[in-house]
């Protein structure tokens, strides 16, 4: 029987404090939900492997950002290499899709020049303080592919959102 051969794609996932990052990772690797809150400190990585329908074998390596300030000098260590780029922001926070545009969005571009890029607006099971038109400004603003309106607490597109930032990664890359 022959193997396949394993691909290894690095993806990170960045947005201010609570904006749900863990939570969406958590329940893309595992399909669980927490209730209570703890920050993250520094970077904490995950990984899942996956068969996709073509026949690949992807190794994803999930590097969930802390976004507290404090990691500011650190945060552009964990950037290196990353082949795919998930930008949260807090649909019941408007000021956190200003923060993408006003800190997330340079800080990334500093070190991820060509990396594809996709928009959670993540918390749709709650009340939205920001419109779906901002929304879609912002994401003209940072230049993502998609925005895709989120859930980690009830699942809602999380699945999906990591399928398609995969997806751009491997039209990009020949090599897979």
């Amino acid at each position: 029987m022959i193997e396949k051969k394993t691909f290894i794609i690095k993806i990170i996932i960045i947005g201010d404090p609570a904006v749900g990052k863990t939570s969406l990772v958590k329940n893309f690797i595992s399909r669980q939900f927490t209730y209570d809150y703890r920050a993250s400190i520094g970077t904490n990585m995950y990984i899942k492997e996956m068969d996709l329908n073509s026949g690949l074998k992807i190794k994803i390596q999930l590097f969930d950002i802390a976004g507290q300030e404090r990691w500011t000098q650190m945060r552009h260590i964990y950037y290196k290499g990353t082949q795919g780029v998930i930008i949260v922001g807090d649909l019941t926070r408007k000021n956190t899709f200003k923060q993408i545009d006003k800190f997330w969005y340079p800080d990334l571009k500093k070190y991820c020049k060509n990396s594809p890029i996709i928009l959670l607006a993540n918390k749709n099971d709650l009340e939205s303080k920001i419109s779906e038109q901002e929304v879609e400004s912002y994401r003209m603003r940072i230049n993502a592919i998609s925005i895709l309106y989120t859930s980690a607490k009830t699942g809602t597109n999380v699945e999906k959102a990591f399928k398609l930032i995969l997806k751009q990664i491997i039209d990009i890359h020949n090599d897979f």
